[in-house]
């Protein structure tokens, strides 16, 4: 096979590969509605840990309030950061929002309830890492 042929069919077989990064990288940086957050802390494992990447959809309580059970971006009533929490109930008073380990978690049981307005979006997947071997940190 002539060199010129092999770089041409291994451009021929990234491009899907790049086509899709470029598109997945155009709707987040034009998109309103979408956005990423990092893990930072061990309060919602062991459903997501460190490290781990989440996809957010900042439109979803639009049409409906927070649901109980739904993964939460919301800002922290304390200073204002970020926190990732689940909605454990809802009321006129405002949201509980607790963290799924307990033992290491800053959460309602500290701050008492918080306004609906707090909350940034909901949490549609975790994106990163990919795969994630049982068991592992």
């Amino acid at each position: 096979m002539h060199p010129s042929n092999r770089w041409g069919s291994g451009i021929r077989a990234a491009a899907p590969l790049l086509l899709v990064a470029v598109g997945v990288g155009a709707v987040f940086r034009a998109g309103r509605r979408f956005t990423r957050y990092e893990v930072t802390g061990e309060s919602m494992r062991p459903a997501l840990r460190p490290g781990d990447w989440l996809i957010v959809d900042r439109a979803a309580y639009r049409v409906h309030p927070p649901r109980n059970g739904d993964i939460v971006i919301a800002r922290d009533p304390r200073d204002g950061r970020a926190i990732v929490k689940r909605v454990a109930s809802g009321s006129d008073e405002g949201l509980e929002l607790l963290g799924d380990n307990r033992a290491r978690s800053t959460d309602s049981r500290t701050f008492g309830p918080v306004r609906t307005q707090v909350v940034l979006g909901r949490v549609l997947f975790r994106y990163w890492p990919w795969r994630r071997a049982p068991g592992s940190p």
